[in-house]
């Protein structure tokens, strides 16, 4: 280096540590590449109500620094930072009642976030515990709001700040990727934070939370009507495999195929009262009671003014894992209680009545609307008034698998049709596709796997609504079309494992 070069860069650094906090000045007198290896150099950053407790290179699946921080008293936030950064940014959801780093970005996309460049970030939301755990909401107003949209609001403003921080650029363009719970606080950015994102997936999204809590509550109150036991549901393995093979053998055949897939589950009338037992039947058939517990999934929980809110189209009958076997009536492989219970019960006991021994056996549904509106103000993200977040290039990219037996298919269509009511311009910029055969955010016996973060760049970069997309089966060759709602794909001819045998009508 000459002398005049050495001096030019001593008088920066000294200009530099004059004007700047320590961590900013040593972002600004480095190269940036430099700047974007660095990890300790997150350790130093200086951000209103954010502490980096730990900060870690990590080589694969490309070399990339990850830090962990806390914001305020107790939301934990982690922020992913690969070296060779593309400019962008794309926040994780979580599922379920989260748990620490479950960053849906990362684990429903895989490492392609990393080594396609973007940074990344995900956030307990202000509390710890497991998927399906939510004693932590217990008397806590402040960890349900934080739970309900502040926190994630929160890490996104923090993990923005890290971000633009450490590698001394301000992100181009910032998306938001999550299933679930994961859809549900997409969905609470685009309408509460418009200003946040450019662009939003939210995949089969808890948008009625309280709604479908009492639709659980409800089929809980069939499936085990015994709380003693709540290993053993009233309806068996048997039954269900029964119950698939009646709604194939009338239905599976409406859209032209035999696959064991429904494409359109609205399309099929079966009643499952075509399946009790009459006096002289022993087999083969269905009690009068286990009836009622199949058709309290369809029906959805009723009072004396109607219903109170969706059941859940036909699918995933005979489906233990991520269908009605681990949601709906036996729960998971490794034991436990299904997770109906533990979402909708879960959810009443604790962030409605704080009643840790509240009794789902009794419950009088006329006081459902009344009881839930308070928390459901809070937790739900079922505003169809878009216009803030459309206003400011926002687009909002949905899917939804037609045999989810967790969060139902119809909450998304009726979402999606509400969004369209209020302002039909939004079909430029809000697009819904639906997934036959899938289960809850991904597998299926439909084709269940899109790349949904390229789909939203493209469309925000080129401006073009995508009218159909290509899904492709997660365990064998072969892929299906996806038609925007509300058109659905129809068989043409030929084979059936390619996309172009379908049309969208």
């Amino acid at each position: 280096m000459s002398a005049g070069n050495a001096m030019h860069t001593l008088f920066k650094r000294i200009l530099c540590r004059l004007i700047l906090p320590v961590a900013a000045c040593q972002l600004a007198c480095m190269s940036p590449a430099h700047a974007a290896t660095d990890c300790s150099l997150l350790l130093d950053l200086d951000i209103a109500e954010v502490q980096i407790q730990q900060a870690e290179l990590i080589a694969k699946p490309a070399p990339h620094c990850k830090a962990t921080g806390v914001i305020g008293r107790n939301i934990g936030f982690s922020v992913w930072l690969p070296h060779a950064w593309n400019g962008r940014f794309v926040m994780g959801g979580a599922g379920g009642f989260v748990r620490p780093e479950d960053n849906h970005a990362l684990r429903l996309l895989g490492d392609s976030v990393i080594t396609r460049g973007f940074a990344t970030a995900s956030t307990d939301t202000g509390h710890t515990g497991g998927g399906q755990e939510s004693s932590w909401a217990l008397n806590d107003l402040e960890a349900i709001v934080n739970y309900g949209h502040l926190g994630m609001h929160r890490a996104v403003v923090a993990s923005k700040a890290v971000i633009n921080r450490y590698y001394a650029q301000r992100i181009g363009k910032s998306f938001f990727f999550g299933c679930s719970n994961g859809g549900r606080q997409a969905l609470h950015e685009a309408q509460r934070y418009p200003g946040d994102f450019d662009g939003i997936v939210a995949g089969a999204p808890a948008l009625n939370w309280t709604g479908n809590a009492g639709a659980f509550v409800n089929i809980v109150q069939h499936m085990l009507p015994d709380p003693s036991n709540l290993g053993t549901a009233l309806v068996t393995p048997d039954d269900r495999r029964l119950l698939r093979d009646a709604i194939e053998t009338q239905c599976d055949a409406l859209d032209g195929l035999r696959d064991g897939i429904l494409h359109d589950p609205n399309a099929c009338k079966f009643d499952a009262a075509t399946l009790q037992c009459d006096v002289h039947q022993t087999s083969g058939c269905l009690s009068k009671q286990k009836i009622a517990a199949i058709q309290s999934v369809y029906q959805g929980p009723k009072h004396s003014g109607g219903p109170l809110f969706f059941g859940f189209p036909f699918g995933a009958e005979d489906v233990n894992v991520n269908g009605w076997g681990s949601w709906l009536t036996d729960g998971p492989p490794e034991g436990g209680v299904n997770a109906a219970f533990n979402f909708g019960v879960g959810i009443m006991r604790n962030f409605v009545y704080h009643d840790p021994n509240w009794d789902y056996t009794t419950y009088d549904w006329e006081r459902f609307r009344r009881d839930v509106e308070p928390v459901a103000n809070v937790l739900n993200a079922d505003n169809p008034d878009l216009s803030a977040f459309r206003a400011q290039g926002g687009k909002l990219l949905m899917y939804h698998g037609w045999a989810d037996v967790a969060l139902t298919a119809h909450m998304s269509t009726d979402y999606v049709d509400r969004v369209y009511a209020t302002d039909s311009n939004a079909r430029a910029d809000v697009r819904l596709f639906m997934m036959p055969g899938v289960l809850h955010c991904y597998n299926g016996r439909g084709p269940s796997v899109v790349d949904w973060l390229q789909v939203l760049e493209s469309w925000h970069d080129d401006g073009r609504p995508p009218q159909h997309l290509a899904a492709r089966y997660p365990d064998r060759e072969g892929a299906r079309k996806l038609c925007a709602w509300p058109a659905q794909a129809r068989y043409q001819g030929g084979d059936r494992d390619t996309p172009d045998a379908y049309t969208c009508k």
